[in-house]
């Protein structure tokens, strides 16, 4: 097995007196529930890639087990640990607490994956989106396999809020109570490495916090974002797409990087339908349908209908909790094979 030349970053720790097979085996059954690779599994080693995001190795060790995490970039290799340590807090809390990393940032250092930007511009777009412009910080890591992150939004009238720093175990340590962030998702819809400009979309609805801080930012403010996060543009050039206007700009990201020679149909619900006025272009071979949320709200009946017929074309799924659940469970009873969906909830009805 060749591990990808680009993951030139790493970090290491010894898992004292935890078993090498009881770690592979928590390890392992996270990689299937995501449909991750595992190029490696024997009884001494295990190795579970992220595609092109990173990898995580493990291995037997005379005291216990090891764990090694590579990566192309420091905020991904923070990903990693992060992930690496909630996973291991299920499986042996004690063990995910004395964990310390090998070339690891120090503990109490601000995550490599958090950045400070600066508000350019907030332009309406259609009727219910805004399309913010930020600049600054270290964003070469926004890249077509790694299209999300988090806005980092501080209680209101924090005067002084309180930011994440990394605990002794390498994790990010959120800040809770009355200091406790509003981390939404977002999809970065375009950026520019040379001027380290980004853009993104938010959806404005009544009693978003991010609505509230949308129509309040202007040039000059601080934005604080952690990314990116998981979830990139399919490399599939056949493509079954649904998704509600709160998956807009994930699906617009995704249309506008297909190859020209892309097929497949791509459904969107929303308010009014195209008049809701979000911008979205297909490939030739795309057909793009419009549903209006007054004449129904159910996508995950329409992908369930469509996508056996299709089994040759990538499901993506983007929309309310409990669609996503339901096209889920479809897919999982089927046994689709790993990497041929994607099934995400963008926000719940509860």
């Amino acid at each position: 097995m060749t591990i990808n030349p680009t993951f030139t970053m790493d970090s290491r720790a010894v898992l004292a007196g935890l078993d090498f097979a009881d770690l592979a085996r928590g390890m392992r059954a996270q990689a299937q529930s995501y449909g991750l690779d595992i190029p490696e599994d024997t009884a001494a080693r295990l190795v579970v890639e992220v595609r092109d995001f990173g990898c995580m190795q493990a291995e037997a060790h005379p005291d216990g087990s090891t764990i090694r995490l590579r990566a192309a970039l420091p905020d991904r290799l923070q990903m990693l640990q992060d992930s690496f340590v909630a996973q291991l807090r299920d499986l042996h809390p004690q063990a995910a607490d004395a964990l310390r990393w090998q070339g690891g940032e120090a503990a109490g250092a601000l995550p490599p994956n958090v950045h400070f930007t600066t508000v350019q511009s907030v332009t309406p777009l259609g009727r219910s989106f805004v399309r913010v412009k930020v600049q600054g910080g270290d964003l070469s890591g926004f890249q077509d396999d790694a299209i999300h992150f988090r806005l980092l939004l501080p209680p209101t009238g924090a005067a002084a809020p309180e930011w994440p720093r990394l605990g002794e175990n390498g994790a990010t340590i959120w800040p809770k109570g009355d200091a406790a962030l509003h981390r939404p998702v977002y999809t970065t819809r375009r950026i520019c490495h040379r001027t380290g400009e980004m853009e993104f979309d938010l959806f404005v609805h009544e009693g978003g916090r991010a609505t509230a801080w949308a129509r309040s930012a202007k040039p000059g403010d601080q934005l604080a974002i952690a990314g990116p996060g998981g979830g990139g543009i399919p490399a599939a050039r056949k493509l079954l797409i649904y998704g509600d206007e709160t998956a807009l700009p994930a699906i617009a990201r995704t249309l506008d990087s297909l190859p020209a020679d892309a097929c497949g149909a791509a459904t969107v619900l929303a308010d009014g339908g195209a008049a809701c006025g979000y911008p979205l272009s297909t490939p030739a071979g795309m057909t793009l349908r419009w549903l209006d949320r007054r004449e129904g709200d159910a996508l995950a009946a329409r992908a369930l209908a469509a996508w056996p017929l299709n089994r040759d074309h990538f499901l993506w799924f983007a929309a309310e909790k409990s669609q996503a659940q339901q096209l889920r469970k479809a897919v999982k009873d089927v046994q689709a094979d790993p990497g041929t969906t994607y099934i995400a909830a963008y926000w719940s009805k509860s």
